[in-house]
């Protein structure tokens, strides 16, 4: 346990810079929320943007579905007599996007069981990102609301079809406010962007890690007592601090400051928290496995922004986007910006594999540590 603390307090105090730079990104992020509001402007845009959807349902539910689409989220449903000429309207753009309601689809909300809306885009038509947002956020509705109605139709079709800014019931528990929505894109884009800022910060704690084993400082730990699990768990405490400071601070405001927030709060914090700790964890096994200082910058850009690109931390990656779509769920980015995002239909998925990621990269990191120790 001593080492373990000497370790910390020595590494805590040459992150001095690390922690002001971290401070500094931070409040970077809580910043970059304002921006980050006005992308959920191209959602309501005052010019509606037409969309298709093809009803194999044929219920009261369907009928609350398109009635969100017209009504609430401001988009334009093409007549179904054209129901034909639907696939060539959406590769001509005229459309942005093929809606499909399965059959059966009311009877699987009422079930629990539901099931999924189906959506056609173009890969290079730049509303298709934001037409599948929406079906995200009705999807989220239906299954909270699915549970609030517990089988009965008529409590489900009253809360999924509350107007705009009235105030729902404890039981329902479904916010369909657009406040909601500019919170929720504006938390999505300012922490795409801390994703990326987090990496840059952990260079801070790779070179701290280098200069060890330039200066003898690690030579010296690896013929004492100091096992790699104690310099790994020691080093990453105090350098956690740093990328903590980078993640946090915009979640902690808009939960101060009362924001209409719509996702799991413990969840979005845990997920947080491992974000960090992986930045933490791969800049420690970077510097471990790498000795030329600018092999790591290099490294570092490159899992910083393609990771972040690739992930999905600027702009969602639909199932549209075919192969690249699986490519991108091997990045800790795109399970950490599927749930902040709300997109996915299970955080604990996401949380789980995010601590896998986190346990996988410190246990790797203590291993090299070992090895080169022997």
């Amino acid at each position: 346990m001593n080492n373990i603390v000497k370790i910390f307090c020595g590494t805590l105090r040459r992150l001095k810079i690390a922690i002001i730079l971290a401070l500094i990104c931070g409040i970077a992020g809580v910043a970059l929320y304002f921006p980050g509001r006005g992308t959920a402007d191209v959602f309501m845009a005052s010019e509606k943007i037409d969309i298709a959807v093809i009803d194999n349902d044929k219920s009261e539910l369907s009928e609350c579905i398109k009635n969100y689409f017209s009504n609430k989220v401001n988009m334009n449903i093409v007549d179904e007599s054209k129901a034909e000429k639907y696939n060539d309207m959406l590769i001509n753009t005229d459309i942005s996007a093929i809606i499909e309601i399965p059959e059966g689809f009311q009877q699987s909300v009422l079930d629990g069981n539901i099931k999924k809306i189906i959506s056609t885009t173009l890969d290079d038509y730049e509303n298709a990102a934001y037409v599948s947002v929406y079906i995200d956020g009705f999807m989220r509705s239906a299954e909270t609301a699915s549970v609030a109605a517990k089988g009965d139709k008529d409590m489900l079709l009253k809360i999924l079809s509350t107007e705009d800014g009235a105030e729902l019931t404890t039981e329902s528990a479904v916010v369909s406010s657009r406040e909601a929505l500019y919170v929720q894109a504006g938390y999505y884009f300012s922490s795409g962007f801390l994703t990326m800022l987090v990496y840059g910060v952990g260079i801070f704690v790779t070179l701290a890690v280098m200069d060890d084993k330039s200066y003898g400082t690690y030579n010296r730990m690896r013929a004492s007592s100091v096992t790699g699990m104690q310099y790994i768990i020691g080093t990453s405490m105090a350098s956690s601090i740093s990328s903590l400071l980078v993640m946090l601070p915009v979640l902690l405001f808009l939960i101060i400051s009362g924001a209409e927030i719509t996702f799991s709060i413990p969840y979005v914090l845990i997920a947080n928290v491992l974000f960090a700790l992986i930045s933490t964890a791969l800049a420690i096994f970077i510097a471990l496995l790498v000795n030329e200082k600018s092999t790591i910058f290099m490294l570092s850009g490159c899992i910083a922004g393609l990771g972040s690109i690739l992930g999905g931390a600027f702009f969602p990656i639909t199932e549209s986007a075919g192969p690249l779509k699986y490519l991108s769920m091997l990045t800790p980015q795109f399970w950490f910006t599927d749930l902040v995002g709300g997109s996915t239909a299970n955080p604990l998925i996401n949380i789980t594999i995010l601590a896998l990621y986190t346990a996988l990269l410190f246990l790797a990191s203590a291993v090299v540590f070992s090895k080169r120790a022997k």
